[in-house]
């Protein structure tokens, strides 16, 4: 005994499967290699000069997921903590120091010197996407 496909359920068939292969053309055609890389990190150049920021800049912005990278210099020793992230990074005349990061905690954080003083040098505020 030879059973029989209906005509209706194998068109129903061809046309799921075309579907499926267009809906498949779209997705592919719409990826790029650049979408699918890393954003490039937020950089941000600080100068601290006898314990104070230079610059006008009171707040770096970032957002959730961030990469981070502070980039700092200065004309004396100078320890540096970011609270919230618990980075303690020391910085040395003449020889600039990096704090790198991913921004995964969101909020404002300081970003103060350690040592004789403890002052705030500059807030992190962090947002969420």
């Amino acid at each position: 005994m030879v059973s029989r496909v209906p005509k209706v359920l194998v068109l129903l068939l061809i046309s799921a499967a075309w579907l499926a292969v267009v809906g498949l053309v779209v997705v592919v055609g719409n990826w790029s290699p650049a979408a699918a890389q890393v954003e490039e990190p937020k950089r941000f150049d600080l100068r601290i000069e006898n314990d104070r920021l230079s610059g006008d800049l009171k707040v770096i912005r970032v957002r959730r997921g961030d990469v981070v990278e502070i980039n700092w210099s200065a004309n004396r020793r100078t320890v540096l903590h970011l609270h919230g992230y618990d980075i303690e990074t020391t910085v040395d005349p003449d020889k600039p120091q990096v704090m790198s990061f991913t921004a995964r905690a969101t909020g404002r954080f300081p970003i103060e010197t350690h040592g004789r003083h403890h002052s705030v040098l500059i807030y992190l505020e962090v947002h969420p996407r």
